[in-house]
């Protein structure tokens, strides 16, 4: 199962977008299912339904630290993850002009009668989804191209 497909069934499964793009990266890299749900959890909605920064782009972030981040003092190691973060944004950015929910949706979540209208139109149903399969593609070729 490719990392897009396994961030989407993620999704199906009710997760928010944050953690189904985080948890296949968090099973690959040797981080226990559950932990990895649980950090995720807050960054849906563009961080806790605020309508901030994709909760779809948080999760390939935190897959990037993941994978390449660093547990102790490496300054190099540090700037490199931040260039792979500023890369994975910046292509995310490309594919769909916007890395936050409000430019992404087109409505701000943090709003709860926008927040209605979005689910009015299904729009986390209809849209997400791509956003989702996106960020984990674009983070695997991000971690693979600098390992």
């Amino acid at each position: 199962m490719t990392v897009e497909s396994e961030a989407q069934k993620y999704f199906e499964d009710h997760f928010n977008c944050a953690q189904s793009v985080f948890a296949p990266f968090a099973q690959r890299y040797g981080m226990d299912l559950e932990t990895a749900l649980k950090i995720a959890t807050p960054f849906g909605g563009g961080m806790g339904h605020a309508g901030q920064v994709c909760g779809a782009v948080s999760g390939g972030l935190m897959a990037i630290g993941l994978a390449k981040g660093s547990s102790t003092y490496d300054r190099e190691l540090k700037y490199a993850c931040y260039d792979m973060a500023k890369d994975f944004q910046s292509h995310f950015r490309e594919l769909h002009g916007d890395i936050t929910c409000p430019g992404l949706l087109g409505y701000d979540i943090g709003d709860s009668e926008e927040l209605e209208q979005v689910r009015e139109q299904n729009l986390f149903h209809t849209l997400c989804p791509q956003f989702i399969a996106d960020a984990a593609k674009i983070a695997e070729a991000i971690i693979s191209s600098h390992s």
